[in-house]
C-alpha cells in the first residue's frame, strides 16, 4: 500500500514540481562564482572540452543572484531557461490543484 502510494507520487505533477523548485534553490544557494569540483554534466565527464549546455546552471544563479551581465557572459539562454522553469513549475502546481480539486468533486460510490 504503502509502495503504491509512493509510486503515485513520484508520477504525479507535484513531485516534478518539486524537483525543478528544488533545483532552483540550489542554484540560488550555490556561489556561481566558485569553481566546482564535480560536475553533473556528462560531456564534461567524459572529458569533451565543449558542451553547449554548460554554464546554463551558473547563468541561472547568477540571474537569481542579480548579476544580469555575468549570467548573458556563462552562457546565453539563462534567461529563457530560467522563465521556462518558472513557468513549468506554476504549470505543473496549477495541474496538481486542479486534480485535487476534481477529486473532491468526485461522488463516491460505496
Amino acid at each position: 500500500m504503502i509502495i503504491k502510494q509512493l509510486l503515485r507520487f513520484f508520477r504525479s505533477s507535484l513531485f516534478e514540481a518539486l524537483i525543478w523548485i528544488g533545483a532552483l534553490i540550489y542554484l540560488a544557494l550555490y556561489n556561481p562564482v566558485q569553481e566546482a569540483s564535480f560536475s553533473f554534466c556528462v560531456l564534461d565527464n567524459l572529458g569533451f572540452e565543449h558542451c553547449p549546455g554548460c554554464g546554463l546552471g551558473r547563468s541561472v544563479s547568477f540571474l537569481l543572484h542579480g548579476d544580469f551581465q555575468a549570467s548573458w557572459e556563462a552562457h546565453k539562454l539563462g534567461i529563457f531557461a530560467l522563465i521556462v522553469l518558472l513557468f513549468r513549475s506554476g504549470q505543473l502546481i496549477y495541474q496538481h490543484i486542479n486534480n485535487q480539486k476534481q477529486k473532491s468533486r468526485l461522488p463516491i460510490n460505496g
